[in-house]
């Protein structure tokens, strides 16, 4: 597909057409493949053909990777929207993401207290040493 053609519901691309427009390696594409989150048709050549809704899917799966979801969660997402594609396959799909989003934001804001709590505990002990080594450089340097 040429750059300057828009995409028709019969638009298909190819797996290094995929690869260039969403920054990602052909080895990438194929992992998802691999993991079955991807089923693109092949030519009579056995080449990879991809449609817009895999394409779309591609772009789901790797907004979800950057926002931390595992394979299976992407994996649940993309198949409440194919069984039932439109309207309620996207309302379904929103529910879960939402559920499985606010899930993992309160697994972050856990992981965030606990790291400010591990970072005041490091501030403390830093305190803590810095006070015993003034106090030894002061009775090291008082028997000289």
């Amino acid at each position: 597909m040429s750059a300057s053609t828009f995409p028709t519901d019969e638009t298909t691309f190819s797996i290094g057409d995929l690869a260039r427009e969403l920054g990602v390696t052909t080895r990438t594409i194929r992992f998802y493949e691999e993991r079955g989150l991807l089923r693109p048709a092949r030519s009579r050549g056995r080449q990879r053909v991809y449609t817009r809704r895999d394409r779309g899917h591609l772009k789901l799966i790797l907004r979800h990777r950057d926002a931390g979801f595992t394979l299976e969660e992407m994996k649940e997402l993309l198949a409440l929207y194919d069984d039932q594609p439109g309207p309620e396959g996207t309302r379904r799909q929103l529910e879960r993401f939402r559920a499985i989003a606010e899930a993992r934001l309160t697994a972050v804001d856990e992981r965030i207290a606990t790291l400010r709590a591990l970072r005041r505990q490091l501030k403390s002990r830093l305190s803590y040493a810095d006070q015993a080594l003034r106090k030894t450089g002061r009775a090291n340097g008082a028997g000289t």
